[in-house]
């Protein structure tokens, strides 16, 4: 986040806290400027807390705070900025974002669909509700799939949906292909010859997903990090290796199957 999306946050968070003035329909820079200058020009017991509600830090924090954004006073708008950002990241990557614009985000995140990232508590949520429909059109070859290879027809088809979205025509810059994306030669492996056929690729699949189970003792979590990262590294690892794609994967997929 740079400082022009920082000041923004600041600005709503000013205006909502300290209430528009007449210069609320001015540029960034002036009601930043405004903000700021209030602040430091009246450093009243209620704008104090006010303060310390909006950067959400405590009593002591807050002065703290305000001892270093004195000392801005008098430098150049660049200089300012400059000096702003290293004060409000603190010295890390981390990004400032007042408490309250945390819980505002996390209210929007909770009713959304999370298809980019999926924290670990909406697992078999309504976030997920109806993700599957687009299984239908491959119901038999699901249940075949299924029924030969001894692994739940939803766990097929929350792959497929992970993998592909459904679309048999799907390849990845990888290279992996088909509804369940078989790598070319985990498809020959599997004795498929064209991996874009949706009976050839939904079987040996879970085929594949078979192996895996029987490999990690039927545990899902364990099959589809393996699927996803390779059996070597959940083996390496002795679980779902700390790869971000991996780990999201698997809860994307187990969200999909829980629903």
């Amino acid at each position: 986040m740079d400082i022009q999306s920082l000041k923004t946050l600041l600005e709503i968070q000013a205006i909502q806290t300290l209430g528009s003035t007449e210069n609320s329909s001015s540029d960034s820079n002036s009601i930043f400027s405004d903000m700021i200058s209030e602040l430091l020009g009246d450093a009243t017991t209620e704008n104090s807390a006010k303060l310390s509600s909006l950067l959400g830090m405590s009593a002591s924090g807050t002065s703290s705070f305000m001892d270093q954004l004195s000392s801005l006073n008098g430098l150049s708008e660049d200089m300012q900025n400059s000096a702003l950002q290293s004060l409000l990241y603190k010295g890390s990557n981390s990004v400032f974002v007042p408490a309250s614009v945390q819980a505002a985000l996390a209210n929007t995140q909770s009713s959304t669909k999370l298809d980019s990232y999926v924290s670990d508590n909406v697992i078999g949520s309504t976030a997920y509700a109806n993700s599957l429909a687009g299984a239908s059109q491959y119901a038999a070859i699901i249940e075949k799939a299924a029924v030969t290879y001894n692994v739940p027809e939803k766990l097929i088809a929350a792959v497929i949906k992970q993998e592909s979205n459904f679309n048999p025509t799907a390849e990845s810059h990888a290279g992996a292909q088909g509804l369940m994306q078989l790598m070319p030669k985990t498809a020959q492996y599997l004795g498929v010859t064209n991996a874009f056929d949706p009976e050839q690729n939904i079987m040996a699949g879970a085929k594949y997903l078979r192996q895996m189970l029987d490999k990690f003792d039927n545990d899902p979590t364990l099959a589809l990090a393996a699927y996803n990262a390779g059996a070597s590294r959940v083996t390496k690892y002795s679980g779902i290796p700390p790869f971000k794609e991996t780990q999201n994967y698997v809860k994307k997929v187990m969200n999909y199957y829980m629903v």
